[in-house]
């Protein structure tokens, strides 16, 4: 008998990583360039989605973060066209084919608790990536 075919994966995390950085411009408002170093991540080659969450270089708490989406290790665009401080992955809500990001509205500082919280689900469509939440507030 034939063995059932398993979907492709794709490559691992810093493999899709360093492909995705290349394709993603400087951030506009501050110029700078991402870290290639993952500030969190549920990267799995073989998801239908999962992300890797990545800030500017020498960024602090408040820096932008931008959200790198893979389908199977294929990098398919960042979850906003705009990039977020305070952004941080809901693992907890997220799936083999959701991605649940959350957002947080500054408070009074940096250190104090956020305002509110935007959770944003994005989830895979068979061939394409849904945002099935309003993007948070600009």
């Amino acid at each position: 008998p034939v063995a059932p075919s398993s979907p492709t994966c794709g490559p691992d995390q810093a493999t899709a990583l360093q492909t995705a950085l290349a394709k993603l411009p400087p951030e506009p408002q501050t110029g700078m360039g991402w870290n290639g170093t993952p500030i969190d991540s549920n990267y799995n080659p073989c998801a239908d989605l999962s992300t890797v969450l990545v800030m500017i270089e020498h960024g602090t708490g408040s820096s932008p973060v931008q959200a790198l989406m893979f389908h199977r290790g294929e990098y398919l665009g960042t979850g906003t066209s705009k990039a977020y401080g305070f952004t941080s992955l809901n693992a907890a809500r997220s799936t083999d084919n959701t991605v649940v990001l959350d957002y947080k509205t500054p408070g009074e500082c940096n250190a104090c608790a956020p305002a509110a919280v935007t959770s944003v689900r994005y989830q895979w469509r068979g061939d394409h990536v849904e945002m099935l939440d309003p993007p948070p507030p600009s």
